[in-house]
């Protein structure tokens, strides 16, 4: 009978976060958009998962990390190769989610593994609040790395809150590894450390900082993939980290740096008012006032310094995401929503438990749960409509149409990363149209891109060092059907240009 009571508090014990990540991967999966797909800012997808699948080296900073473990979860027999990179992220988010509820119980309890019913029951509904956060969820459903890259940022916030293993040195290097490998996914992991710094100095050794640092050594090895890879000269070569300075240019993010702490002065209040309207859609304001009373009570325990550590990743994450000027930094919230979830729980409890000192108190704490099992509700019934991709076909139909219109050995002179990704998935993922050839205008002033197009399409004519596009289709004008994926005012001066469909036909110069 002993046995079986302590098989039933197993259960018991890891049902919830089971049922966390299970209802978030039922979500994801069910939303999830069926290939390429250009929603939600993704139009990334297409780069990296051409680049998994051919060892190739994807833009900057080269993901090593998503490269190898896509390229294994893609070996699922499950769907076309983008579908399957498609429930990668999703498996990477539902797991997050789980992660979320571990490390929610670490902070409500104050002893490990006595867990009460209410301990359990918050922590499902705000990982679960996380889970249908659409931020996050809009990451969950498509191919890229947000959604893995929050997975270790979850594993990473919850090896440092387990303060019951951080006595053993084997636990920093775990640490450590996973940090490595986390920045292999996507560097701004980094942003986390001044945070996990002040969570772990109480207990840092020179032991254990060397088990950390050995381990983070050994998960960064993992960008040895970029230079290996390149020596295949795959078809995805951004780059060509072959050489030092290659692998510098891709793993330093060079031709993003510009974007970096760069947005304009006059612009930096209406980025503030969309990043707190952001914040807001995530919980309501039922969920932001439960997050800022749960800072309120770690500070009245004495809690400080788990308080102080998870705003200084907030603010952290927060001001790189407002002065990264592209349209798209919103994702790099997701860190700061995920912390905010955790907020929400501690205020949630504390809110509960003063309940439950009233004489009503059942009634109390009854209505206290179900207006936090509202955040997440309110979430899925607002924004499912709209995030649902399992119906999205808007990649694969200009795909198609393009494909159809393209004659044989015909240029496609590409603007947009959604086009030029897209054709490059189709080309050396699916393995067809590869008698095209696709080139990049945006990169053809890359002495590195010009080389590979050399040694690519011998038959080219003009492709030096740093080839004008417009020498090179002057020069290749009567060699082959050259199109435009989007109008380019400056080649509408020396050639005559007509809408051809999806595309335009470069039929002759001026």
């Amino acid at each position: 009978m002993s046995n079986i009571s302590q098989v039933s508090r197993k259960v018991y014990r890891y049902l919830p976060v089971l049922a966390a990540g299970g209802l978030a991967l039922c979500l994801y999966v069910s939303t999830a958009a069926p290939w390429i797909t250009w929603a939600n800012d993704g139009a990334d997808g297409g780069d990296l998962i051409a680049a998994a699948m051919t060892w190739g080296v994807p833009h900057p900073s080269g993901y090593p990390t998503y490269c190898l473990l896509g390229r294994l979860f893609a070996a699922l027999p499950l769907g076309s190769v983008a579908q399957r990179f498609n429930l990668f992220s999703a498996t990477m988010a539902a797991a997050a989610v789980g992660l979320v509820y571990l490390s929610t119980l670490r902070i409500l309890t104050s002893v490990p593994g006595q867990e009460t019913w209410l301990d359990r029951t918050i922590a499902l509904i705000v990982s679960l609040a996380f889970a249908a956060s659409p931020t996050f969820w809009s990451q969950a459903i498509i191919a890229e790395v947000y959604a893995p890259l929050a997975f270790f940022f979850a594993v990473c916030l919850y090896l440092a809150l387990r303060t019951d293993l951080l006595e053993r040195a084997c636990h920093w290097a775990i640490m450590g590894a996973t940090l490595g490998l986390g920045l292999g996914m996507h560097l701004t992991l980094i942003w986390m450390l001044p945070g996990l710094a002040l969570l772990l100095w109480s207990k840092a050794r020179p032991a254990r900082l060397l088990a950390l640092a050995l381990g983070m050594l050994c998960g960064l090895s993992v960008y040895l993939y970029l230079p290996l890879a390149a020596r295949g000269d795959p078809p995805i070569n951004w780059g060509d980290p072959r050489t030092l300075g290659g692998f510098w240019w891709v793993v330093s993010g060079k031709l993003y740096q510009g974007y970096l702490f760069a947005l304009p002065a006059e612009h930096l209040l209406s980025r503030l008012g969309a990043w707190s309207r952001l914040w807001l859609q995530q919980y309501t304001w039922v969920g932001l006032a439960l997050a800022l009373t749960g800072l309120w009570s770690w500070l009245e325990k004495g809690q400080r310094l788990w308080a102080l550590a998870t705003v200084l990743m907030f603010l952290i994450y927060g001001l790189y995401a407002i002065t990264y000027d592209t349209t798209d930094s919103y994702v790099y919230l997701i860190p700061s929503f995920l912390l905010t979830a955790l907020w929400m729980a501690e205020g949630a409890k504390a809110i509960i438990v003063s309940l439950g000192k009233q004489k009503t108190a059942r009634a109390l704490v009854a209505l206290g749960l179900v207006l936090l099992v509202g955040i997440p509700t309110w979430s899925l019934l607002s924004h499912s409509r709209a995030l649902d991709l399992s119906h999205d076909h808007a990649a694969a139909q200009w795909a198609e149409e393009t494909l159809r219109q393209l004659p044989e050995r015909a240029m496609l002179i590409t603007g947009e990363d959604r086009h030029t990704f897209t054709l490059d998935y189709v080309r050396w993922v699916e393995g067809r149209r590869q008698d095209l050839v696709v080139i990049d205008g945006e990169l053809l002033l890359q002495p590195w891109y010009a080389d590979q197009l050399a040694r690519r399409y011998p038959s080219l004519r003009e492709i030096g060092e740093r080839p004008s596009l417009e020498q090179l289709i002057g020069a290749n004008l009567d060699q082959r059907a050259i199109y435009l994926a989007s109008l380019r005012e400056e080649l509408a001066q020396a050639f005559v240009l007509a809408p051809s469909g999806a595309l335009w036909r470069i039929s002759g110069q001026r």
